[in-house]
């Protein structure tokens, strides 16, 4: 077939020979860093985590809004301040993600979702971006990464073997035609997602194993839901001994939930029972009392028949 390509069509088997080399360097580029996130093992055990979000262009692009979303996942490791893991996406899907906050959103919470059911943990629903790109060294991500692939990878170990299988990949993507071009002929999909219907918003495509640490006592707290009509305000106390600064605590706010903690002594996870609107949220420390009082404005939502005036 190449051979007829060649003495038929020469510019075109050049073009063919020259974008299919070009989408295989492509392919074989390493993962790249893109963000790193920051939250909470809360089960079974609790530890800081930090999540790597990486781009990298051998793991496909989603096929539709209606398929799965293909991620790859490094190992789960213990560092000296907790545990670190890597995902990556392609970069079409990082792309878009940083053109719409929602969009971004989403990615990153997927990525926790697929921690959770992978690993049997449950991770803190809020986050927060660390101050660095990436956790751990360049090296231990890429070799994460990569280590999950050698299941799909082939090991050659002559030129012929070498050139029998550049040969079938390009008779495989000339005979499917440019349809085939945004599917990679070597798949990071360990196992295959069924199609009927709606598919699951994640595509596994890694294995790992987990390993936790200690869990911190729990501070007594009250959590209050004032109303005028309908929930407006949320108020949680939390009562605390030898806490002299806010500068020992470490608050995150999610909508749905709360993650207090003073490092070394105490540590409160609460499931909110109103959303709330995290970036309005406000905390004091009351010297005297030893109490940090947390004010957490409810969001408001539209109800059937409800109008607002602008």
């Amino acid at each position: 077939m190449l051979d007829d390509m060649a003495e038929n069509s020469p510019e075109s088997y050049q073009k063919f020979i020259q974008r299919h080399m070009k989408e295989g360097k492509d392919s074989m580029a390493p993962p790249e860093l893109h963000l790193c996130l920051q939250t909470k093992i809360l089960d079974p055990e609790v530890k800081v985590l930090f999540i790597n979000i990486c781009s990298w262009s051998r793991v496909p692009v989603p096929q539709s809004e209606a398929h799965p979303v293909p991620l790859g996942a490094g190992r789960l490791e213990n560092v000296s301040e907790g545990a670190v893991t890597d995902i990556a996406y392609n970069p079409a899907v990082l792309k878009k993600a940083e053109k719409d906050p929602i969009e971004s959103d989403q990615v990153i919470r997927l990525a926790m979702k697929y921690i959770e059911e992978k690993y049997k943990v449950t991770l803190c629903h809020a986050y927060r971006l660390a101050p660095f790109k990436l956790k751990g060294k360049v090296k231990r991500m890429r070799e994460s990464l990569q280590g999950i692939k050698k299941q799909a990878d082939i090991k050659m170990e002559d030129s012929t073997k070498v050139n029998d299988l550049l040969l079938e990949q390009l008779k495989s993507m000339a005979i499917k035609g440019e349809e085939q071009e945004n599917n990679p002929s070597i798949s990071l999909t360990t196992k295959e997602t069924p199609r009927n219907g709606r598919a699951s918003l994640i595509e596994e495509i890694s294995s790992s194993e987990i390993q936790e640490e200690g869990l911190l006592i729990s501070p007594k707290h009250d959590l209050c839901v004032m109303k005028d009509g309908h929930p407006t305000m949320l108020t949680l106390k939390i009562d605390l001994k030898n806490v002299h600064s806010v500068a020992e605590c470490e608050l995150s706010v999610s909508k749905d939930d709360l993650m207090f903690e003073v490092p070394g002594r105490y540590q409160l996870h609460l499931n909110l029972p109103q959303q709330v609107n995290e970036d309005t949220v406000k905390a004091q420390l009351h010297k005297e009392k030893h109490v940090i009082t947390v004010t957490m404005p409810v969001l408001k939502h539209i109800t059937a028949g409800q109008t607002i005036k602008v």
